[in-house]
C-alpha cells in the first residue's frame, strides 16, 4: 500500500482518539501535584501503582485505535485484517513503556510528541519485528498520534501549570546562581576596571597580534610582521609525567592544555615557546580560544618575560606586573586591579624564560611562583624554560603539569614552508615574481625531503624560517651545516638587506659586515657572561665606546651613540623590547655571536667551566665551530677533563654529552681528541630512561655508530635506545630501528611502532611496520600521509586514530587489516559525524575519547562491537542508540556533567563501568536499566564537597561484584543494605589529576 495512504488513514479525528487515550491515565486528585518531586509518569499511567488498567485493557485500547484508523478509510484498509491484532499487540507493548520512562510530565512535554514516540519505540525495539512494512508504517503513525494526545492530556491537568512553574523556577534559580558567579568575576559595565580592561586587552592584541617572520622580505621589513592568527602553527607537546613513552602522549597544544590550569613547558631555543605565549595572550585578548580551551575564555593575560623582570631589584607583585615589563598603560590601571583580576580566577599569567635568569636566581623565581599560585589558585599559569634549566617536577608542589614542546614533524615542516612562502606572496605583486616564489617553495620542499641533515635543522621553527629566507635569498643554493647557515644569515641581514633597500648611511659612518659583527658579538658576550637576555641601551653604548678605539676607520668613541643607533635600526639583529632596553631578535643569534667573541678572547677555560650551566650549552657547541683546530681540541679536552674529575654522575654525564654534541661543528679535529670524545660518549650508551634518550639524541649521528645491537640490551635499555634512534632520525636511523622490530619485549616493539611520526611515512611503513609483530601493539595513526601507506601493512589488530581521521575512505582502507580494537581520539572541537563501522567485521572493542565533538553516535549501533567505551559524553546525551547495539556486552560511560546512563533498559549489558558527577540526585536504578549485570564499577565524584551519598539503590543489583569509588564524599548511607562480600567502596579525596575509568580492552592495550 502507498505509505502516503497509510499516513492519511492514521490522521484520526481528535474527537475519536482523545477519549481512547485518556483511559490510559488515572484520575487526578486535588493539589499542585508536587507530593512526589518530580511527578514521574508512572504516577499517572493506569497500570502503575493503582492498577486501574490491566494488560487486557491496554490491548483493548490499542485495538480501538487500530480499528479507528481502519474505519477512517474503509474502502482501502491500511493493513490486512489478519495483521490488525499483531499491530494492536505492538502498539499496546509500546504504550506500556510509558510508565518506565524516567522523566516527569514537564520533561515529557518539553520533549515534544515526536521525541516521546521515539523514546517509547526505543524502549520496545522488538515490538514491530513481526509486522509487515505497511503495518509498521501505521504503527509509527498511531504511536505519534497517541503521544500527541498524551502530551495534550498532561497540559490539560490542573497540576501541570503549577508543576511547570516549579520546574521553571528551579531552572531560573540555578541560572541566576550561575550568573551571580559570573558577575562576581567580570568587572561591572562602566566601572573603571571595565574601561581599563577594554583598553588593556586592545593593547595586548595590537602588541602581540603579529609575528616577526624572519627573512620574510628584505626590501620592506615593515611587511615582515604577519597576523598571528594566520602565522601561528599549532605544534605538538608531550606530557612529562606518567612514565610512559613521550611519543604515546603527543598532543597538539590545544588538546594538551585542555582542562589544565598550571603547566611548565620545556623547549629548545627557537622551538616556539614564546610564540605559543604570544598566541595565548592574543587569544585571551580577543576571547577567541577554541572549544578545547573554553576554560580560558574570559581571561586577562599578563605577559611576563623573565629576562625583563631580571633587570629589577626584586620580582614584581601583581600591581607591578605591567610596570616591570614596561607596559605603557602601567600608570593608568585602577588601584588593586591586577589583584582583583587574579583573585577572581580570571588571570592568565604567562612567565617566559626561566632559563634566561641565572642558575643562582632560579630558586628565587620558584619561591615567587609558589607565592603567586598560593595567593591566586584559580588563575591560569604557564611557565616556559629550556629543557635542562630546571629539574623535572620543579613545581610539582603546586601541581604544575609538565610538557615538552616537540620538534615539528614532516607534515608540520611542510606546512611551515608553505605558510612562509604564502607570507612572501602577500608582498609580491608581479606575476613573474609570484611564479618565482612558488617555484622556490616547491624546490625547498623537495630539498628538505632529500637532505636529512637540512630537514633535521628545519624541525625547529626558527631554523626553518632561516632556511626559507636563505633559500630564497641565495636562489635555492643552501648551506647545509648550522654554522654556515648562521654565517649566511648574518651576511643577508648585515649587508645585503641595506644594499637592496639602498639605505642611506650617515656621513662618516660606513660599517662593514666584519665591523658590525665585532660590535654585536661584544654585546652578545656581555649578555651571556652576565646571564642576561637583554641590556640597558646605555650599557650597549658603553660596550661599543670601549671597542671603538681599536676601530678608528669606523668611528670615534664620541660617536658610540650613533653607531649603536645604526646597529639597532639597520642590522636586523637588535631590537628594542621596551623603552631604553635592547636585545637580539632571537637568543640563537646571541649565542652564535657570543661564542665567536669568547673564542676570539681566548676564554676557552671559562667556556669549559660554564658547561655546568645550561645557558651556555649552545654557546659551547657553537664555539667549537668558531674555533681553530688547536683551540677546538683544547676546549673539548677541557670538557672531558672536567667531566672525568667530577664525582657527581649527572654533571659528569652533562660535560661528556656536551662534548659529544659539539662534534657536529668540528669540521676538522685531532683524531686522538675525537677518539677520546667518542670513548666518553660510548660510556653514556645505552640510555636507561626516556630523559637519557632525549639527551643522548642531541649528540646527533655520532651516537648511531655507538649503539649496541638489541640482543645486548635489557628491555628498558632497548626501549630508550629506540627513542634515541627515532629522535635522531634519517635513513641510517631507520635501518637501525628496523633491527628492533623483532625484539620479544612488547614495550620495545610498541616504542618502535610509536616512532612512525619521526620518519618518512612510506619508508617507515615499508621497512618497519610491514614486518613488525603487532598482535599485542597499538598502532597510532595521526596523519593522512600515514593513512595513505596502509597498503604496505598486512594487519593492524589494535589501532588508535588521532585527529579527525575516521572517514568512509579510511574505513575501506582498514577493512582488510583485521582491526580488532580501536580508539578514536578527536584532536579538535570541530564536530564531525562517525561513518558506519559495519565494514570492520572483526572490530571487537571500541573507545571514543571525546564524544562531545561527535554530532551523532548512532552509527555505533550498526557495528559488531562487544566492548564499548564512551568518554566525555556531553550533557544531555541521547544514548538510546545503545538499545540497537545488541552485540555490546561490556559498556564504559564517562561524563563530566552527571551520571551518564541510557533512558531505556539494556538487557544485553553484562559488564558496566560508569564515571560521572553526583549532582545531588539519587543513584539510578541500575538493576532496572541493566538486568543482566554481572560486574558493576562506579567512579563517582560529588559536585558538593563532603556531600552525603546513598548507595541503597545498588541493593537491587542481584548478581556479580560491585566496586564503587567515591571522590569528595561525606557520609555514605545504605551500606548496611548491601552484602559485604559483593560490594567494595573506596573513598578518595580531591585528586590532583582526575581519575579515569577505562574499558577492559583499553586497560589491556593502552599505555
Amino acid at each position: 500500500m502507498d505509505p502516503a495512504s497509510i499516513g492519511t488513514t492514521a490522521r484520526i479525528a481528535s474527537s475519536v482518539a482523545r477519549p481512547i487515550i485518556a483511559r490510559l491515565f488515572v484520575k487526578e486528585s486535588q493539589g499542585a501535584g508536587l507530593v512526589d518531586k518530580p511527578v514521574r509518569l508512572a504516577r499517572w499511567v493506569g497500570w502503575g501503582e493503582k492498577r486501574t488498567v490491566s494488560g487486557l485493557d491496554m490491548w483493548k485500547i490499542a485495538r480501538e485505535l487500530v480499528t479507528a484508523a481502519v474505519e477512517a478509510n474503509p474502502h482501502e484498509p491500511p493493513v490486512a485484517s489478519d495483521e490488525r491484532e499483531a499491530l494492536a499487540d505492538a502498539l499496546a507493548a509500546t504504550l506500556g513503556a510509558l510508565g518506565d520512562l524516567d522523566m516527569d510530565d514537564v520533561q515529557a512535554v518539553r520533549l515534544g510528541h515526536e521525541e516521546l514516540a521515539h523514546r517509547l519505540a526505543a524502549a520496545r525495539p522488538d515490538a514491530t519485528r513481526e509486522l509487515s512494512a505497511d503495518a509498521a508504517e501505521l504503527y509509527t503513525s498511531l504511536l505519534d498520534l497517541s503521544c500527541l494526545h498524551i502530551l495534550h492530556f498532561f497540559t490539560q491537568r490542573s497540576t501541570f501549570v503549577a508543576n511547570a512553574q516549579v520546574a521553571q523556577t528551579r531552572l531560573l534559580d540555578e541560572t541566576l546562581r550561575m550568573l551571580d558567579a559570573l558577575v562576581d568575576r567580570i568587572p561591572r559595565p562602566g566601572s573603571a576596571d571595565e574601561e581599563f580592561e577594554t583598553r588593556y586587552l586592545a593593547h595586548i592584541e595590537r602588541k602581540y597580534g603579529k609575528l616577526n617572520i624572519f627573512g620574510l622580505d628584505l626590501s620592506d621589513p615593515g611587511r615582515a610582521r604577519w597576523p598571528l592568527d594566520t602565522a601561528y602553527l599549532n605544534l605538538e607537546m608531550a606530557s612529562n609525567r606518567g612514565g610512559g613513552s613521550p611519543s604515546a602522549s603527543r598532543r597538539r597544544v590545544e588538546e594538551a592544555l585542555s582542562g589544565c590550569n598550571r603547566a611548565v613547558l620545556r623547549g629548545l631555543a627557537g622551538s616556539g615557546k614564546t610564540t605559543l605565549m604570544q598566541w595565548l595572550a592574543v587569544s585571551a585578548a580577543q576571547n577567541s580560544f577554541p572549544d578545547e580551551l573554553v576554560g580560558l575564555r574570559g581571561r586577562v593575560p599578563f605577559m611576563l618575560p623573565l629576562r625583563a623582570l631580571a633587570q629589577e631589584t626584586g620580582l614584581p607583585g601583581p600591581e607591578q606586573f605591567l610596570g616591570a615589563v614596561g607596559n605603557i598603560l602601567h600608570g593608568l590601571q585602577p588601584e588593586h586591579w591586577a589583584d582583583r583580576v587574579l583573585g577572581s580566577g580570571r588571570g592568565m599569567v604567562l612567565i617566559d624564560g626561566v632559563d634566561e635568569v641565572s642558575e643562582s636566581e632560579r630558586p628565587v623565581v620558584r619561591r615567587w611562583l609558589l607565592d603567586l599560585v598560593g595567593l591566586y589558585p584559580q588563575s591560569f599559569f604557564l611557565v616556559t624554560t629550556r629543557p635542562s634549566a630546571v629539574e623535572v617536577q620543579w613545581l610539582d608542589e603546586v601541581e604544575f603539569a609538565e610538557f615538552n614542546l616537540l620538534p615539528m614533524n614532516r607534515h608540520d615542516v611542510d606546512r611551515f614552508v608553505h605558510r612562509w612562502h604564502d607570507a612572501v606572496l602577500t608582498a609580491v605583486g608581479e606575476p613573474e615574481e609570484r611564479q618565482a616564489v612558488l617555484r622556490c617553495r616547491e624546490a625547498l620542499r623537495v630539498t628538505l625531503k632529500q637532505k636529512h641533515d637540512l630537514y633535521r635543522l628545519a624541525t625547529n621553527p626558527l631554523m626553518c624560517a632561516l632556511i626559507c629566507a636563505l633559500h630564497r635569498d641565495r636562489l635555492t643554493h643552501l648551506p647545509e651545516r648550522r654554522m654556515e647557515l648562521y654565517a649566511a644569515a648574518l651576511t643577508m641581514l648585515l649587508v645585503r638587506r641595506d644594499k637592496e633597500r639602498e639605505i642611506h648611511v650617515p656621513p662618516g659612518l660606513a660599517p662593514t659586515e666584519e665591523a658590525q659583527i665585532q660590535l654585536l658579538q661584544r654585546i652578545a658576550y656581555w649578555l651571556i657572561r652576565n646571564g642576561r637576555s637583554e641590556a640597558a641601551q646605555t650599557t650597549a653604548v658603553r660596550i661599543i665606546r670601549e671597542k671603538l678605539p681599536a676601530m678608528p676607520d669606523l668611528a670615534t668613541p664620541d660617536q658610540a651613540d650613533d653607531v649603536f643607533r645604526y646597529l639597532l635600526l639597520r642590522s636586523g639583529l637588535l631590537r628594542e623590547p621596551s623603552l631604553g632596553m635592547v636585545d637580539f631578535i632571537h637568543r640563537t643569534f646571541q649565542d652564535y655571536l657570543g661564542a665567536k667573541a669568547a673564542v676570539e678572547a681566548e676564554d676557552l677555560g671559562l667556556l669549559a667551566e660554564s658547561g655546568r650551566d645550561d645557558q651556555w650549552d649552545d654557546v659551547i657547541r657553537l664555539a667549537i665551530g668558531h674555533a681553530r683546530d688547536g683551540e677546538r681540541a683544547f676546549l673539548l679536552r677541557k670538557l672531558l677533563e672536567l667531566g672525568d674529575q667530577t664525582v657527581e654522575p649527572q654533571l659528569r654525564r652533562r660535560y661528556h654529552l656536551l662534548a659529544a654534541a659539539a662534534l657536529e661543528h668540528a669540521t676538522t679535529l685531532d683524531p686522538a681528541v675525537r677518539a677520546a670524545v667518542t670513548l666518553r660518549a660510548s660510556a653514556l650508551i645505552p640510555p636507561e630512561t626516556p630523559p637519557d634518550a632525549e639527551q643522548l639524541a642531541t649528540a646527533g649521528d655520532i651516537v648511531l655508530d655507538l649503539l649496541p645491537d638489541p640482543e645486548q640490551l635489557t628491555p628498558e635499555q632497548a626501549r630508550a635506545t629506540v627513542m634515541t634512534i627515532a629522535r635522531i632520525g634519517g635513513e641510517v636511523a631507520l635501518h637501525q630501528l628496523a633491527a628492533f622490530k623483532r625484539v620479544a619485549d612488547r614495550d620495545v616493539r610498541q616504542e618502535v611502532a610509536l616512532s612512525w611520526s619521526y620518519f618518512d611515512a612510506r619508508s617507515f611503513a615499508e621497512e618497519v611496520l610491514s614486518g613488525l609483530p603487532v598482535d599485542d601493539l597499538v598502532v597510532y595513526l595521526s596523519s593522512h600521509e600515514q593513512a595513505a601507506c596502509l597498503d604496505a601493512v598486512e594487519r593492524i589488530p589494535h589501532l588508535s586514530l588521532r585527529g579527525h581521521m575516521l572517514t568512509t575512505d579510511l574505513i575501506e582502507a582498514l577493512r582488510p587489516l583485521s582491526v580488532h580494537s580501536m580508539v578514536i581520539e578527536p584532536s579538535s572541537a570541530v564536530s564531525f559525524d562517525l561513518p558506519s563501522l559495519m565494514p570492520l567485521g572483526e572490530l571487537h572493542g571500541l573507545a571514543v575519547e571525546s564524544c562531545d565533538v561527535i554530532t551523532n553516535l548512532a552509527a555505533l549501533a550498526e557495528s559488531h562491537v562487544v566492548e564499548l567505551a564512551l568518554f566525555r559524553l556531553p550533557d544531555p546525551t541521547d544514548l538510546d542508540f545503545l538499545t540497537r547495539a545488541r552485540s555490546v556486552r561490556a559498556l564504559t560511560l564517562s561524563s563530566p556533567h552527571g551520571v551518564p546512563l541510557p533512558a531505556t533498559p539494556l538487557p544485553h549489558i553484562a559488564s558496566l563501568e560508569v564515571e560521572g558527577l553526583l549532582t545531588g540526585e539519587p543513584l539510578p536504578d541500575f538493576a532496572a536499566l541493566f538486568p543482566a549485570l554481572t560486574s558493576l564499577r562506579l567512579h563517582l565524584t560529588c559536585q558538593s564537597y563532603q556531600a552525603a551519598v546513598d548507595l541503597s539503590p545498588l541493593r537491587e543489583v542481584r548478581r556479580g561484584q560491585i566496586d564503587v569509588t567515591l571522590v569528595d564524599a561525606g557520609k555514605v548511607h545504605g551500606l548496611d543494605t548491601l552484602p559485604d562480600d559483593r560490594v567494595t567502596v573506596r573513598h578518595q579525596g580531591r585528586a590532583r589529576t582526575p581519575s579515569r575509568s577505562r574499558g577492559g580492552f583499553l586497560r589491556r592495550r593502552r599505555q
